[in-house]
């Protein structure tokens, strides 16, 4: 894996768990499921030894950066590539891209996020593995997640025949991406065997993403060669300042996943991934299934006949008779709701942002 990279993309903040979660302090800068090292620390430090980190590469916002780099000081200060402003995952996507080609234009790349939670690290690792080697073939790799239940949240991937086995990986030609579907039909996708989640992970040669955008996003396709050719340059800053509020705001996935028929294939794999993107998934990792654990950050409460809580806080908190509550306390909001309803925190950020009361966002 010489002429393999990885991109993280480091870049939204995670409505959902507000208020732990702000734009000054993103998911990936919280020390959610451990104690000592932040989700992008885990992120970057599960790619070792697959990765050095000279081939470890983060897109995010200037005002993160400076963060993130104090977190993980094994990364080269040239391997964080400002996004001046958020534009969604496919102009990162090229963001990255264009980098790596300056350095190999042969190069194999791997998309990660992150955020998202991985319990089997060597899976993961011997998945990756794998996946570099098939997109060396010129495939596009996407790496799918063996469902647990019938999930409504995720988009899910239907495999088709088997490619090929690796190292008693199983390989699959990709039949098609199916968006978020109702309960019903997850249920069914489940049930077949056939389908994984979507995970976002996608392995690909730096010249197949770029061919791509060129035939499925050529707008796109053209302001990334624009910024291209300023790589190295003392106008580079210039030009991407100029040209990036410009890109147009897209997923990955709308702007090339879905135009994508033939050569693409699936690892589906199960690696205890979440995405944690609610207090609920948070609370589901770090209980274990222990329904009668107090899920505890901060400060230690006091729970009088209270089950399957989640609380964070630098204060003491007393609960009596309560169950299946999340209880978040910061400095300045205190949240309090059913863990059935973490989704909902979403809408506590919106009704903010209404009513212009920013200085809690």
């Amino acid at each position: 894996m010489s002429n393999a990279y990885v991109v993280i993309m480091a870049g939204g903040y995670g409505t959902r768990l507000w208020p732990l979660s702000r734009q000054s302090r993103p998911k990936p800068l919280l020390p959610l499921v451990e104690e000592s090292r932040s989700m992008f620390q885990i992120s970057v430090e599960r790619l070792y030894p697959l990765f050095t980190p000279e081939r470890i590469l983060v897109v995010t916002g200037e005002e993160m950066m400076p963060s993130f780099k104090e977190q993980v000081p094994d990364l080269p200060d040239e391997n964080f590539i400002v996004e001046p402003v958020g534009r969604n995952t496919a102009p990162a996507v090229g963001l990255g891209a264009i980098h790596i080609r300056q350095r190999d234009p042969d190069a194999v790349m791997a998309i990660l996020t992150a955020d998202h939670y991985i319990r089997d690290v060597v899976a993961f690792r011997r998945a990756l593995s794998v996946a570099s080697r098939v997109a060396e073939q010129g495939e596009i790799v996407t790496l799918g997640i063996k469902p647990t239940f019938a999930a409504t949240g995720f988009g899910y991937i239907e495999k088709g025949s088997t490619k090929e086995t690796i190292d008693d990986i199983a390989v699959y030609h990709l039949q098609r991406f199916v968006e978020k579907p109702d309960q019903a039909t997850a249920e069914e996708f489940v049930a077949s065997g056939d389908y994984s989640w979507n995970s976002g992970m996608f392995i690909w040669s730096v010249r197949r993403v770029m061919a791509e955008f060129e035939l499925h996003a050529p707008d796109l396709s053209t302001k990334l060669e624009q910024l291209a050719a300023a790589i190295g340059q003392p106008d580079y800053q210039a030009r991407l300042g100029q040209i990036w509020p410009t890109m147009q705001k897209i997923s990955v996935d709308y702007a090339l996943m879905e135009h994508i028929h033939e050569g693409i294939s699936v690892i589906p794999i199960e690696m205890g991934w979440s995405d944690i993107g609610n207090f609920k998934t948070l609370y589901d990792i770090l209980s274990a299934g222990d329904d009668d654990t107090h899920v505890i950050s901060g400060h230690e409460p006091i729970v009088i006949d209270g089950k399957r809580l989640l609380i964070f806080s630098q204060r003491l908190v007393a609960a009596i008779g309560i169950e299946d509550m999340v209880i978040i306390d910061t400095d300045d909001v205190l949240l309090v709701c059913p863990r059935d309803r973490a989704q909902d925190v979403k809408k506590l950020v919106e009704t903010l942002k209404r009513n212009e009361q920013n200085e809690y966002l």
